[in-house]
């Protein structure tokens, strides 16, 4: 998500799906470790409504509050509102967010 109009129809104006949002700066590289993780969990659970996106915190207003030290975050939102984040690359606690949401 490179703007904040994407971030109003793909994250607030999405309702029914769990989106998960890996918030990066356009300074640090984007986290590229958790990716197999994500994966393997769409290959999973593909058939439940939930979607990955990235999104530059320094271009989504939104996001202003993620902007930090040179760590990921991973937020989650369900129909408009966020309802989890995580610091860091914590694949169990991003899993065990992602299953208690989808319900597995």
């Amino acid at each position: 998500i490179k703007s904040e109009e994407a971030w109003k129809v793909e994250i607030m104006d999405t309702p029914g799906s769990l989106q998960i949002v890996d918030v990066y700066q356009s300074w640090a590289g984007p986290c590229t470790a958790i990716q197999s993780t994500f994966q393997n969990i769409f290959f999973e659970h593909g058939d439940k409504p939930m979607k990955f996106f990235t999104a530059d915190a320094s271009v989504i207003p939104a996001l202003k509050s993620k902007v930090g030290p040179c760590e990921p975050v991973f937020c989650f939102y369900r129909d408009g509102a966020e309802i989890a984040s995580v610091k860091g690359v914590n694949a169990p606690e991003l899993t065990k967010i992602i299953h208690k949401e989808l319900g597995v």
